[in-house]
């Protein structure tokens, strides 16, 4: 007869893969279930929980016959790395469990600190293991022990709702997503550490001791081994009822993610850009939730209260003419008028600087590497004469607000004046091509064509400016 801990962990993973494989994703994959290879993998670090999860899953794939790869990670940062390596490596052979390790570059001084750069660097390099055996399905040994530890870790550091509702049983995990994505699976949750450490005895299994664990210098471990026992004698179970109470919070927090995800539908322009004008008929208190959702959906991790308060207010209160730039890590949120957009900063492009000129010999567009998209050349009944435009060497030049084009129907204004006019932000104008022959512009990125080149019947060109997409961060 299976033991609670065979029966929890099989129910959680059940659920876990009905999460995955019959509702997320599809949502993100939009194909069939017979479409997805069905293999699993978990992170194996050789102590305790990582084992019994070895064991419980391995137990489980043989029995559904599904793939299982055991994957480790090796930190450096223990004298004993190499023999858990080892020890790893062995189980698995005995186990007939495929094994992988990987090996990272722990940053002793990170401004994050060492357990934040460690966790960082760990799901980048496991992310990159189940890219390479096309696992969508991590698991990870969390167990109710490591939520209780986790909820105070986020109560004392005054965290909202997010932090209290712990750890969910599925997850996308930011650090393991890059070409595809990657689901976290925490099946131990319902189980303590206690009964995890009587299976392993039950079941004569060997494990390593990571000395590291009784360190407290780090947050986690002093949680555990100073705070928890004494709340544990003042409060006797204590970690059941909290346990629940961030199961009642994360039903909560998912209801504001819903009505987020409602409320971006209508205010949202694009993925990363996002309009004030509709936001505004929203409550302040559905406003400021909007813009948690919206700021976390394009990977951005807000780094405090004090920190969302601020940018709130520059993001919603500063003039209407104002300039908005706001720096975060890795990322920069800019506001033009009613327009908020995010972007990362590593993506940030370099303007282009120096005239490109091309002939025109009958393609349907142009690259144009230094403004980042494609200059189209569409055959119309309106535009540039085409025998024109082969005759003539067309230079584009980078952005210039004193330059000066006539539109079709309108007076000759200054670009400058043209792109306000169009709600066309300033940094995006750094990146749209000006196309000259000679000393007269004929066409400008997302305005459109000089009236002076237009013809209204003959074999035409017209232009058209297809600028490479934001990268999206959800």
């Amino acid at each position: 007869m299976n033991s609670a801990v065979e029966t929890g962990f099989e129910r959680a993973l059940e659920a876990i893969l009905m999460r995955v494989f019959h509702e997320e994703c599809h949502e993100i994959f939009s194909v069939k279930e017979q479409d997805i290879p069905l293999s699993l993998a978990i992170a194996y670090s050789g102590g305790l929980d990582s084992t019994v999860l070895l064991h419980l899953a391995r137990r489980f794939s043989v029995k559904k016959d599904i793939s299982l790869f055991a994957f480790h990670i090796h930190h450096g940062l223990n004298r004993q790395a190499d023999k858990w390596c080892d020890h790893c490596r062995e189980v698995c052979a005995t186990l007939g469990v495929r094994f992988e390790s990987r090996r990272v570059q722990v940053d002793r001084h990170s401004k994050n600190g060492v357990e934040a750069d460690a966790r960082s660097k760990r799901y980048a390099a496991l992310g990159e293991m189940c890219r390479k055996h096309q696992v969508t399905l991590l698991l990870t040994a969390h167990h109710q022990d490591d939520q209780v530890e986790t909820v105070l870790f986020h109560l004392m550091r005054g965290t909202g709702m997010a932090g209290l509702s712990g750890m969910d049983s599925v997850a996308c995990i930011p650090e393991l997503k890059k070409d595809s994505v990657i689901f976290l699976g925490r099946p131990l949750l319902s189980l303590s550490r206690k009964s995890l450490s009587q299976w392993a005895k039950e079941n004569g299994l060997s494990y390593v001791e990571d000395d590291s664990n009784s360190d407290t210098k780090y947050t986690r471990n002093a949680i555990r081994h100073h705070l928890v026992p004494v709340m544990s004698d003042i409060f006797p179970g204590f970690q059941n009822r909290l346990a629940r109470m961030s199961e009642h919070v994360g039903t909560s927090q998912k209801l504001l993610n819903e009505l987020g995800e409602e409320d971006l539908r209508t205010c949202r322009i694009s993925g990363n850009r996002l309009d004030l004008a509709q936001a505004r008929s929203l409550s302040a208190s559905r406003m400021e939730n909007l813009l948690r959702c919206w700021l976390i959906g394009n990977g951005i991790q807000i780094p405090s209260t004090a920190w969302f308060v601020q940018a709130k207010k520059q993001m919603l209160e500063a003039r209407r003419d104002a300039l908005i730039n706001l720096q975060t890590d890795g990322y920069v949120i800019r506001r033009y008028r009613t327009i908020l957009s995010v972007e990362r900063k590593e993506s940030e492009r370099t303007n282009p600087s120096a005239s490109v000129f091309l002939r025109w010999t009958g393609e349907q567009s142009v690259l144009l590497k230094s403004w980042y998209g494609r200059l189209e050349f569409e055959k119309s009944e309106t535009g540039v004469d085409e025998d024109w435009l082969r005759k003539n060497i067309l230079r584009i030049d980078p952005y210039r607000g004193n330059a000066e084009l006539k539109l079709v129907n309108r007076p000759t204004k200054k670009l400058k004046n043209l792109y306000q006019e169009a709600g066309i932000p300033s940094w995006e104008r750094l990146f749209l091509p000006l196309v000259f022959v000679g000393s007269d512009l004929i066409y400008a990125g997302k305005l459109g064509q000089s009236a002076k080149y237009i013809r209204k019947q003959g074999k035409c060109i017209r232009f058209n400016w297809k600028a490479f997409p934001v990268m999206s961060f959800k």
